[in-house]
């Protein structure tokens, strides 16, 4: 593999990445939307549950978000000290 194929494919990872972020960043904001929706929810057990699940799915998916964008710059950092 030469530098040349190095830098493309780095290029390309932090376009994905980048990409991925978006995707995941916006998927927490939606779980974020129903977590607050189920808050409002009169209170039973299926709206207890979701709630949760709900929650779970926020911390989680913007970790991956964050992780994604963490991974895009990364990547683009690499690719500029290749060249």
């Amino acid at each position: 593999m030469t530098i040349g194929n190095l830098r493309d494919s780095l290029w390309y990872l932090a376009i994905i990445f980048g990409w991925l972020t978006i995707v995941w960043l916006w998927g927490a904001w939606y779980a974020g939307r129903r977590f607050q929706a189920l808050l409002k929810a009169p209170l039973t057990e299926e709206a207890e549950h979701l709630t949760h699940v709900w929650e779970r799915r926020v911390t989680r998916w913007m970790r991956i978000g964050l992780s994604m964008s963490a991974l895009s710059i990364l990547c683009l950092v690499s690719s500029l000290i290749t060249r």
